[in-house]
């Protein structure tokens, strides 16, 4: 049974489900964003199918929709033949999953643009729509607001509890959640990756810093998704623009967060149902080539033969899952079978195939084959882009100094560093030393060797000990990388974003082993995003998101952001996102993944 909002002047009510206004014990009502096939209509309602039910004369209706008709006569709406409720039967899986899968728009238009599949809109409604009935997070003092969640901010603003403590409102599990943090220092003490220019396209917590202002309110975990701060929306801003918010100081740090539930992390993928149909033609072979796969059930399309029917038609996709042929379920059915079924058919053949595909990435990213851009909006930084060929400028200076002289310069970094595994590279440079006179070191720059010695793969107290024995020359030969990001003119220390180490070329790179056992349900606990077949080009695997009480949480090594190199020595270099999703699921015992490991941006 279904919550409902209760309306006063009508009998009808708001209902929790659907978002629409309908009698109690009515159907379900919901805005299509594409139109429906006539095969999906219900005959009573004349509106897509909503939990449908089969009469025993053939025809399909809305559960609700047959029950209310059938109080007023025990016949069939369309021959009118005698039926009954108990002699009716639930229709098909196949039929329900697609109808679950019909696109539809967020009720609360006013406040949410949001298109989704139907099955998830009532969760949506529930947790994550802007136009969703919230209360104030003051209520515990007296606070009467109800509103939808996207007036929250701004009634907090004026709210008559606005000053007053209340007992501190927890972030819960699978729902939005609005806190606030009094903010003592001009720094939250955390670390971001993603933003919606980059593969995880939202932004994340990677890493909470002991004794931080964030720490010690003890709410926030590594993980939560950061949705606004202080009423400025963050689900579409780009890293840069992320940080710039939040680092903007006010005694009153309100932040909105959505932690993920452990059921949550499954791939990022959208299922859509397609019928097609392909005429026969003499002489002319269909030219599908099937195939089962060995993690679960059902027939899948391993490719097109070139010059075929179906390759000249362009519709049907390698990885494509046949669901029906000509009427027939083979959803759960085997390749002699699909073949059957195939061979045995008319001039026509019609397919419903379901087809995964990875969700379209924000209006703002363009990409163009291997690349995407990634706009900096700080005046100190170069605009810069991340793509997986990169090239990027090896620069070998001839320095002459005096030997009493040192280079005059700051670094930081190293391997095992309190920031992780990192290369050395330039905080600070004193304009008047060797390196500053000649204006061709510049703050961000990586060194990479002194006099023919690498720093690479060195701690930072073996890389200093290398630049101070080397200084002792009148000339010296220092290989120097230009950084992604680099700044002149900003005083103080220059402190690397995560992007900056995002387009460091590979040599740059250290690799980590992790190895992971996995849990009582199965699962390792964190989800992947990127892959060959990625909206913005053929990306490397990268970790979104790492649940809580999960063996990948427990183990602590592995963070948000993290660039996964390989599963078990199965490498995931080039491969598609459902592939390496299939690498990680048939990884039984212990799995050992390779991984670089970059530092947060620190806000």
């Amino acid at each position: 049974m279904c919550s409902y909002y209760t309306l006063k002047h009508h009998s009808a009510v708001i209902c929790v489900s659907c978002g629409q206004l309908h009698e109690k014990n009515g159907t379900h009502l919901y805005d299509y964003y594409q139109p429906v096939d006539d095969d999906m209509m219900c005959y009573i309602c004349l509106q897509p199918l909503v939990n449908p039910i089969d009469t025993k004369c053939g025809h399909t209706f809305c559960t609700q929709c047959l029950k209310n008709y059938l109080k007023v006569q025990c016949k069939c709406p369309v021959d009118r033949l005698p039926i009954s409720l108990k002699e009716c039967q639930q229709s098909s899986v196949l039929v329900r999953r697609l109808l679950d899968k019909l696109l539809v728009v967020c009720p609360n238009v006013d406040y949410c643009e949001d298109v989704l599949p139907r099955s998830e809109l009532e969760a949506h409604l529930l947790h994550r729509c802007r136009g969703a009935v919230t209360k104030c997070i003051k209520a515990s003092l007296g606070c009467v607001f109800q509103g939808p969640r996207s007036a929250l901010q701004s009634h907090l603003w004026e709210c008559p509890y606005k000053d007053q403590q209340a007992a501190k409102n927890p972030v819960i599990d699978g729902e939005v959640s609005t806190i606030e943090i009094q903010r003592t220092s001009p720094e939250l003490g955390i670390s971001i990756v993603g933003g919606s220019d980059t593969p995880l396209l939202c932004i994340v917590i990677q890493e909470i810093f002991p004794d931080g202002v964030v720490a010690r309110d003890n709410r926030l975990l590594p993980g939560d998704q950061l949705l606004e701060v202080n009423g400025e929306d963050l689900s579409m801003a780009t890293h840069y623009e992320a940080q710039q918010a939040l680092n903007c100081y006010s005694s009153l740090c309100r932040l909105t967060v959505y932690r993920e539930k452990a059921e949550d992390i499954r791939p990022v993928e959208k299922e859509e149902i397609l019928k097609i149909t392909l005429t026969k033609r003499r002489g002319k072979q269909l030219g599908i080539k099937l195939v089962g796969k060995r993690n679960g059930p059902g027939v899948y399309i391993l490719n097109l033969i070139s010059q075929s029917l179906a390759a000249i038609d362009g519709r049907l996709k390698p990885d494509d899952q046949v669901l029906e042929i000509n009427g027939q379920d083979v959803s759960y059915g085997s390749q002699e079978e699909a073949a059957f079924y195939i061979q045995k058919s008319g001039d026509e053949v019609e397919f419903v195939v379901c087809r995964k595909s990875r969700p379209q990435t924000p209006d703002l990213i363009r990409s163009t084959g291997n690349e995407f851009s990634l706009k900096n909006t700080s005046s100190d930084s170069d605009t810069c882009k991340l793509t997986p060929c990169r090239k990027f400028l090896e620069r070998e200076l001839a320095i002459q100094k005096d030997p009493s002289e040192s280079l005059g310069i700051s670094v930081s970094g190293g391997v095992n560093s309190p920031q992780g595994d990192t290369p050395i590279y330039v905080t600070n440079i004193k304009l008047t030393g060797c390196l500053g006179r000649t204006k061709q070191v510049k703050k961000g720059d990586v060194l990479l060797s002194i006099n023919s010695v690498s720093l690479l793969g060195l701690s930072h107290n073996e890389a200093v000990k290398q630049l101070k024995l080397n200084t002792e020359s009148k000339t010296i030969t220092l290989k120097v990388l230009d950084g992604p990001e680099v700044s002149q003119s900003t005083p103080g220390n220059f402190t690397p974003s995560w992007l900056y180490w995002l387009q460091l070329p590979r040599i740059c790179q250290t690799v980590k082993t992790i190895s992971l056992l996995r849990g009582p349900n199965g699962s390792l606990g964190f989800a992947i995003v990127g892959g060959r077949d990625s909206s913005l080009g053929n990306l490397p695997m990268f970790v979104k998101s790492v649940v809580q009480d999960t063996p990948a949480a427990k183990d602590g090594r592995l963070r948000c952001g993290d660039m996964l190199l390989s599963v078990n020595d199965q490498s995931l270099k080039h491969v598609t996102h459902s592939d390496a999703v299939t690498f990680l699921k048939n990884a039984t015992g212990y799995v050992t993944l390779a991984v670089v490991s970059w530092p947060g941006t620190f806000v």
